[in-house]
């Protein structure tokens, strides 16, 4: 939420009337940051606490922005109060207000402090846990004014957390397209079939498409995007799968696997480090290819309603260095 100066009555100028409300300086953003505490808050009293001011100051900002919008904004109930039609569409549009506000306090002050500050980062836990690491730790090094936050939802709610203004970025494997947004691959990543040390498959560097029917699978469940791409791919290659168990997690899948519990598609950067190689013997799970490959797209989305700041830009550029050099991958950068 921005942070605007506390409202109240506009005082008038000595000699002369008080100024017309849409004329005085900052009272239109003041209006628009009552109202959307209001709203947050569902009441007048809460939001006075959280504004310190006094609920007359508070009951005239509202007056005078529903005065001049020529609509009323709130239904008053018993124990709060309710947004409107007109009120729930206008607090749409006063976030956006608010997010532009922040946008552009925070570009003035980077003015002089350079790639410093906040940078919100929305993800997945197949990307965010295993990926991101790394680059969060370069950062560090090479940024240390910058201050990276990490939201981890479901895809779509990223997607709208984005939309929202509440993080600046967001990393996604094949994410849905909204067209408000941009879309950059950042790289392709295989997604491969592994399996326990006791599985038959265990071993085998390629496995045929017909030795997968009947096969016990874990699998990442379709409600997520990677689970609904490699269901797709099952399904064009003729394999029916009725999963022992389907889950979003992935590290279940991952453990479920390594305990014998069943085959599973995996991203490999999910199982980067427990595939059994030379340096690494002690691994748990065997990788194994199957023709045609499968592959997933890492993406960074942006929103271009408002510019980076100097930190998210910083972090981008760092980002698109890490995905040209991240093993196994086939960076395609689109912008």
């Amino acid at each position: 939420m921005a942070v605007f100066q506390n409202p109240g009555n506009p005082a008038a100028p000595a000699g002369g009337p008080a100024p017309k409300p849409e004329r005085a300086c900052g009272t239109t953003l003041n209006r628009l940051h009552c109202f959307e505490v209001v709203v947050e808050e569902s009441g007048f009293k809460r939001a006075t606490a959280r504004l310190h001011i006094t609920q007359p100051a508070l009951s005239y900002q509202i007056k005078q922005l529903e005065e001049e919008l020529g609509a009323q904004l709130f239904y008053r109930r018993p124990g709060g109060v309710s947004p409107t039609e007109a009120g729930r569409l206008l607090f749409q549009h006063a976030r956006q207000v608010s997010a532009a506000v922040r946008q552009a306090q925070r570009a003035i002050k980077e003015l002089s402090e350079g790639a410093a500050g906040e940078v919100r980062i929305g993800t997945v836990n197949s990307v965010g846990i295993y990926f991101l690491p790394q680059l969060l730790l370069t950062m560090r090094a090479g940024y240390p004014a910058t201050r990276p936050t990490v939201l981890y939802r479901e895809a779509d709610d990223i997607v709208d957390t984005l939309l929202s203004n509440q993080v600046d970025l967001a990393i996604l494997a094949d994410p849905r397209v909204d067209r408000r947004l941009r879309y950059e691959t950042l790289f392709e990543e295989r997604v491969s079939l592994v399996s326990g040390r006791t599985h038959p498959f265990y071993g085998s560097p390629t496995i045929r498409p017909k030795r997968l029917r009947g096969v016990q699978f874990v699998a990442l469940s379709p409600q997520t995007p990677t689970g609904a791409l490699i269901a797709s791919y099952l399904d064009r290659l003729g394999v029916a799968v009725e999963p022992v168990l389907s889950t979003e997690n992935v590290e279940t899948v991952k453990r479920m696997v390594q305990i014998g519990m069943g085959v599973a598609f995996l991203p490999d950067m999910v199982t980067e480090r427990d595939v059994v190689t030379d340096a690494q013997p002690e691994g748990r799970l065997g990788r194994s290819l199957v023709d045609p490959p499968l592959t997933r797209r890492i993406v960074l989305v942006t929103w271009n309603e408002f510019p980076a700041s100097r930190a998210v830009a910083a972090f981008i550029d760092e980002l698109r260095r890490q995905s040209r050099s991240w093993p196994g991958s086939d960076a395609k950068h689109n912008g």
